[in-house]
C-alpha cells in the first residue's frame, strides 16, 4: 500500500519535531510480512519499502516491526534498522498517499 513515509529518527536518535515538519515525505510502497531476517538471523517481522529495480533497498528495512499506532490518514510502524552493521531503532510515520494508480 502506498503513504507518504517520514523516518522518525536518524542513527537511533530521534529527529526534533521542528526538522520532522521540514523533512520531505517518500512516497512509498509499504509492505509487512513476516519471514527470516537474515540480520537477526530468525524469524521475525519486517516492514520494506517495495523497489521493482534490482538496485537495492531504498531505506533499509525494518526488523521486529509492529504498528504501534493508526488512525484514519496513517499508522507508525517502530523496529530496528541496520545502518553499517549497527542496528538502530526507527520509526516511520505512515500517512496516505492519495493516488495509487501511480
Amino acid at each position: 500500500m502506498y503513504f507518504l513515509l517520514v523516518r522518525r529518527r536518524e542513527r537511533g536518535i530521534a529527529i526534533p519535531n521542528e526538522k520532522l515538519a521540514k523533512i520531505q515525505p517518500l512516497r512509498a510502497d509499504v509492505h509487512i510480512e513476516y519471514g527470516y531476517s537474515k540480520v537477526l538471523g530468525r524469524p521475525c517481522i519486517e516492514a520494506c519499502v517495495f523497489n521493482p529495480m534490482p538496485s537495492g533497498d531504498i531505506i533499509p528495512p525494518l526488523h521486529d516491526a509492529s504498528v504501534n499506532g493508526m488512525a484514519t490518514l496513517g499508522m507508525n510502524i517502530t523496529g530496528f534498522e541496520e545502518v553499517d552493521g549497527v542496528l538502530y531503532a526507527q520509526s516511520w510515520w505512515c500517512r496516505a498517499a492519495g493516488n495509487y494508480d501511480d
